[in-house]
């Protein structure tokens, strides 16, 4: 039986160990399918989603999530990074897709820009976009898909996809300028 995602931080809340079997059940392949796109190996994966399962329980209660599998794909995602760093290894997949939204947005090292600034304003920038276009941005970006990838999800070309995320790169670098965060 699915639970909705209210019901399922209900289970979190009332520490029932029903709470992760349910998680898995509901978003287990969502989950997988984001670490094994940045992990190498089956075994890096599942080690990744154990780690996100404690992480999930150990922050439920206090943290009570609006939007579960968004935050659920975060703690997903952020684990399999921490889990490349460990095995001090850059993922292919997300290397490849930083490398294609490079902007460099520091004039030195002491000027770095805040993470959390920055992540602020591509979301501002993010929310102005139609949903198309950030379904393909966060599929490529934040997901790490391939192009191909990105392209299939939407029902693509791969042309077309390209273009679409070439025009979002640079609509996106004159958002930042506007915002005083690129001075490029």
């Amino acid at each position: 039986m699915n639970m909705n995602d209210t019901q399922l931080i209900e289970l979190y809340i009332a520490r029932s160990e029903n709470a992760i079997a349910q998680t898995q059940q509901q978003y287990g392949a969502y989950c997988k399918k984001i670490a094994s796109s940045i992990l190498e190996s089956e075994q890096d994966t599942e080690e990744c989603l154990s780690d996100v399962w404690l992480k999930v329980w150990n922050a439920i209660p206090p943290q009570t999530p609006e939007y579960f599998k968004g935050w659920l794909a975060t703690i997903t995602r952020n684990s399999a990074l921490t889990l490349c760093r460990r095995q001090a290894r850059e993922p292919q997949s997300i290397g490849d897709a930083a490398l294609e939204l490079s902007l460099d947005l520091t004039d030195g090292p002491e000027e770095r820009l805040d993470t959390r600034v920055l992540g602020e304003a591509i979301s501002r920038f993010l929310e102005q976009e139609p949903r198309h276009i950030r379904t393909a941005f966060l599929r490529r970006y934040w997901y790490g898909d391939s192009v191909e990838e990105t392209a299939k999800f939407m029902g693509w070309g791969q042309g077309k996809t390209k273009t679409i995320l070439y025009r979002t790169r640079k609509k996106l670098k004159e958002y930042l300028i506007k915002e005083e965060l690129y001075h490029g």
